[in-house]
């Protein structure tokens, strides 16, 4: 659920021009931007994040494997978060992480673009309590490890461009696979050495540094292992 300008709502029913809470990372300033993006993408996982707010209220909040979540004063992966991340709530106060799971469950995550801010606040279903700091589509700010397509849809036109198509498998990280003859690429999650593609002569060697071909740019010049 979507803290918006009119109460929570499921973040499959956002659309573009709702207005959303939302935190500016830079100045801490709070309040109602515009969704100029929605979109959602299947995932093969699903991750289960159980937190409470120290005051007798539990949620527990659904993700895929890699949406960012502020914690500890840095955005981290929701696969990455562990039994006592504390996570940032709209009033500024903190909720703590009880449980992670993950289950090879398909699920289907929906993410926004939210104007200027690029946040939103997100809680459990029926929760009843406040939800918590997260990252819209775009990369939180630019690193040497920001990856350079932010999700799928960015991957897909840029892919589409080289002459890929995408195909129904993904890597081991939920990233979209695309196909062009022999050739397999899928967008560099991590940005290792700048990258902005891995590729391989199938999709399992995707998922392995030994396996995969190498590191390339956006134009798919290899650029390291």
């Amino acid at each position: 659920m979507v803290k918006t300008a009119d109460g929570y709502k499921a973040i499959a029913r956002i659309r573009v021009g709702d207005h959303v809470f939302a935190k500016d990372e830079a100045s801490g300033e709070t309040g109602y931007k515009p969704v100029t993006a929605q979109y959602g993408n299947p995932y093969r996982e699903t991750v289960y994040i159980e937190i409470s707010d120290g005051i007798g209220n539990n949620q527990t909040l659904i993700s895929n494997r890699i949406h960012p979540f502020y914690s500890d004063g840095k955005w981290i992966k929701a696969e990455d978060l562990k039994a006592g991340s504390r996570l940032l709530s709209e009033s500024g106060r903190t909720q703590t992480v009880r449980n992670i799971i993950v289950k090879p469950t398909p699920l289907k995550a929906y993410n926004l673009t939210v104007a200027d801010w690029h946040t939103y606040f997100v809680k459990g279903n029926q929760a009843e309590t406040e939800g918590v700091w997260v990252h819209n589509a775009c990369p939180p700010r630019k690193t040497p490890s920001t990856p350079v397509y932010g999700n799928d849809s960015e991957a897909y036109a840029a892919a589409k461009k080289l002459g890929y198509r995408k195909i129904k498998e993904r890597t081991r990280n939920d990233a979209a696979i695309f196909k062009k003859g022999k050739s397999y690429i899928s967008r560099d999650v991590d940005s290792h050495n700048g990258g902005a593609w891995k590729e391989a002569s199938s999709p399992k060697n995707l998922n392995r540094k030994e396996t995969r071909n190498g590191t390339f740019d956006k134009n798919l010049n290899r650029i390291g292992d």
